[in-house]
């Protein structure tokens, strides 16, 4: 019989993590259950003569963890356990009397429940998350919905404020005054997302209109993410079609890309050093970790070619790495998540155990479901391809399916066109227009570069 269970929290947060630790304790002190956290997930567990690491929540405000802010109220871990800790854990599990551990993570935090299981005859419940989105088996996970709404929401919002450095100017070339770009702004935003890009695909929620339709030439105008491999010229070739048409480019990048050539990482294929976290994966967003916004700024500062440009590329090379997951929480997102906390603690009361807690969408509604650890553990999900369109990004069919976890079109911001009518232009200023001089810009002529 389950009398005392414990909660703890692993891998990075998500905006919503505590809304889950809300819904556990919740559904444990409605069942008169006795509920402990363990502060830093397994390893507080593992630490547990520590004065603090093992902390009773059987009569906490259970709502209080909902305005926690930003951040796991119990702290967070990235341990991978040895199998003598895994043992020393489900020793001082024992000592506290513990029935049933509710673990709240993605697809490592999983295979950790196993290990720990596969030490101690423990009821284990995982209350699945991640911003990145790419556990298998749930329809979406919590989390996921929030990071989106800060993506589109400042990507909207910074190009509307970095477009307005477009400049169009005249130059020479062979002989001819032609009309070309002075300047090109050029904005490379950088998400989350190691193995899968839905957080990618997701910023393309900043290009819908109101009625939650995609538009053609709303940025972001490219989408680069793990399911289409990384070929420099395609790139190289999309990205001078969409300044040739609109005289600026939005580029969003997933912080991992597949190299088309080799199927490799593109870490692997053009980064000096590659840097592995304690799980192997490729590290990402430190300052020794290769950065694909910036190989991306380079490319382009070094072998775009185009007519339309004469002047030179001004880029913004953005990352917002953890903002993304500490800034807005969607509605819509928090009360999925409490959702999936309260499922765990009622799974555990009704015989259910080494199950993950997973989300299910019927009828246009949200449900939790019940899958196996082993189903979770280690695994991932990318976006499927029917939801791609190539460099473009995501189709309608994924707009369709995904927007409502941030709250539907309504939750980005909506602007004028900008659409003005031009003053005729004289006569005397048409025959003798002003020529820029070649020692205002550093931007090669076409004729002048070296093939």
């Amino acid at each position: 019989m389950i009398k005392r269970i414990i909660v703890g929290e692993s891998g990075g947060p998500t905006p919503v993590i505590d809304w889950e630790v809300a819904g556990v304790v919740d559904a444990a002190q409605q069942a008169g259950l006795e509920i402990y956290g363990m502060f830093n997930g397994l390893e507080g567990l593992l630490n547990a003569n520590i004065e603090g690491n093992i902390v009773d929540l059987s009569k906490i405000n259970a709502m209080s963890f909902t305005f926690t802010g930003p951040g796991a109220g119990l702290r967070t871990t990235r341990i991978k356990p040895s199998k003598d800790q895994y043992r020393k854990i489900a020793d001082n599990l024992a000592a506290l009397g513990i029935d049933g551990v509710i673990y709240i993570g993605g697809n490592d935090s999983a295979a950790q429940l196993l290990g720990l299981t596969s030490e101690c005859d423990i009821k284990a419940i995982q209350a699945i998350k991640t911003v990145d989105n790419d556990l298998p088996v749930t329809h979406h996970c919590p989390g996921y919905g929030s990071a989106t709404l800060y993506n589109a929401i400042a990507l909207k919002n910074v190009h509307s404020d970095f477009s307005s450095y477009r400049v169009w100017g005249n130059f020479e070339k062979d002989g001819k005054i032609i009309q070309a770009l002075s300047i090109l702004p050029v904005i490379i935003y950088q998400v989350m997302g190691r193995q899968a890009g839905w957080l990618a695909q997701g910023t393309a929620f900043a290009r819908v209109d109101p009625k939650g339709d995609l538009r053609a030439d709303y940025a972001p105008h490219i989408i680069l993410s793990k399911e289409i491999p990384f070929d420099k010229d395609e790139f190289l070739n999309e990205l001078e079609n969409v300044i040739t048409r609109l005289g600026e480019a939005v580029i969003v990048v997933q912080e991992d890309l597949t190299d088309k050539k080799t199927g490799k990482a593109i870490a692997e294929v053009y980064a000096d050093k590659v840097v592995t976290d304690e799980h192997g994966n490729i590290q990402h967003g430190r300052p020794e970790s290769f950065a694909p916004c910036l190989f991306l700024a380079r490319l382009i500062k070094s072998e775009l070619k185009i007519e339309s440009l004469m002047g030179k590329i001004k880029e913004a090379v953005l990352v917002p790495q953890h903002i993304q997951r500490s800034n807005v929480i969607s509605r819509p997102d928090a009360c999925e998540a409490y959702q999936v906390g309260f499922a765990a603690v009622q799974a555990m009361l009704e015989g259910e155990d080494r199950k993950s807690i997973i989300l299910e969408r019927r009828d246009g509604l949200t449900v939790t479901g019940l899958t196996e650890l082993s189903n979770i553990a280690a695994r991932e999900k990318r976006v499927p391809a029917h939801y791609i369109d190539g460099l473009n990004g995501p189709t309608q069919e994924f707009v369709d399916e995904f927007i409502y976890l941030i709250g539907g079109a309504g939750a980005i911001p909506h602007y004028s066109y900008r659409r003005f009518r031009s003053v005729p232009i004289p006569d005397e200023i048409k025959k003798n227009p002003y020529l820029k001089g070649r020692d205002e810009y550093k931007w090669p002529l076409k004729k002048d570069i070296v093939q």
